[in-house]
């Protein structure tokens, strides 16, 4: 078959669902808006050593603290592709790099047995999620997350495919962009275990991870400086570790992270368990990123590598026992679309923290109560 007719192919079957996708994602990004870096705090949060770095290219930022200092293919090449106007550049990166994980992510979702129609869904799901995607829209300067989440995707698509050079590659662009490519590794090393491959493929895993491995210790070697905040990795967590003795932060991780779908794996654990054992490497991602989630402040933020396992889930579970009732599809989109409002994280800001606050809750109520009688009746007919 000829590329022309691979393309036409391609478009037949993915044209309108990738359109309809597409738009969510756009108008999303819209409504997420952007952070004003202008004023108190927001002008000295991270995205201010970004700033700097960008601003400093071809020169080398002495400002920029560790660990963002070390992050260079989202700043140092922004600065040096887009000069004096790298704050388009990063706006331009940023929204080009989250609607690339949207695609990557429904087309993913196909490649593991979700269905199209399912696939878009949960796809447009995932641009209403204020923590994992709308707060890094919203933090424009933080162009290091969207690339991470790219090629995290990435990495976890070639490795499943048994691709080790695009693999190494996705790892390589990864250490540029941030720290969270380590995850990789052993994960890597699990999903060689459960699939019986660690004799035949333990030493391409190795070689693969070793070009992210020399750059990320380049990267510190050469970038390395004494400036006031710098934060390596052992310093981080003595200071945020502390944390995970507080239920609040594990009620952050595990649920908030995904309002207002949280108990969705819950209500449906027949599904979310047969998941789990058949792709215990997933697992092992999510439990890898709790834990690096110690490093950090951020907390719900700091699940955003967790995003694959947790959308290929949710689609699972979609595909599985919900689709294609409309009402309930319709509920599901509605309140996730609902949890999107926020006092904050918002082109259009509601008044007060505790209007988000209570509309949250509304939506998870809505959906959890709405998914706990429609599990209960669909197993009552399913066993009739």
């Amino acid at each position: 078959m000829s590329w022309s007719k691979r393309i036409q192919d391609s478009w037949r079957r993915h044209g309108r669902y990738l359109a309809a996708l597409l738009a969510v994602t756009a108008l999303m990004l819209f409504l997420w808006g952007q952070v004003n870096w202008h004023i108190p705090p927001a002008d000295r949060w991270d995205g201010w050593h970004y700033r700097t770095m960008a601003e400093a290219a071809p020169g080398l930022s002495d400002v920029a603290a560790a660990p963002f200092r070390y992050r260079v293919l989202g700043t140092y090449t922004i600065g040096l592709l887009f000069g004096a106007n790298y704050i388009a550049g990063f706006m331009v990166v940023n929204y080009a790099a989250l609607a690339a994980v949207v695609v990557l992510l429904y087309f993913f979702l196909g490649y593991v047995g979700i269905s199209r129609p399912v696939a878009a869904f949960s796809a447009a799901l995932f641009t209403m999620n204020t923590h994992l995607f709308g707060l890094t829209a919203w933090l424009t300067f933080h162009t290091n997350d969207s690339l991470a989440m790219l090629f995290v995707l990435l990495a976890i698509w070639a490795l499943m495919a048994r691709r080790w050079g695009l693999f190494s590659l996705a790892l390589l662009l990864g250490a540029l962009s941030r720290e969270t490519w380590v995850l990789m590794a052993p994960t890597a090393l699990v999903f060689l275990w459960e699939r019986k491959l660690l004799r035949s493929d333990l030493a391409k895993l190795l070689l693969a991870v070793l070009p992210a491995l020399l750059a990320t210790v380049l990267l510190r070697t050469l970038l390395r400086a004494e400036v006031v905040g710098s934060l390596e990795p052992l310093q981080a967590f003595l200071r945020f570790a502390p944390k995970i003795v507080d239920p609040e932060f594990w009620a952050r991780q595990f649920a908030n992270s995904l309002k207002p779908l949280s108990f969705l794996p819950l209500i449906f654990l027949g599904v979310t368990l047969r998941w789990a054992r058949g792709n215990l490497f997933m697992v092992a991602l999510i439990l890898l990123t709790f834990a690096s989630s110690l490093l950090g402040s951020a907390n719900e933020r700091l699940m955003a590598p967790a995003f694959v396992p947790f959308y290929w889930l949710l689609a699972r579970i979609i595909q599985e026992r919900i689709w294609p009732h409309r009402a309930m599809l319709a509920i599901i989109a509605a309140a996730t679309f609902l949890s999107t409002l926020h006092y904050w994280y918002a082109r259009f800001p509601l008044p007060s923290r505790e209007l988000t606050i209570a509309i949250g809750g509304v939506a998870w109520a809505v959906v959890t109560v709405a998914a706990l009688l429609f599990g209960l009746r669909t197993r009552r007919r399913a066993e009739i």
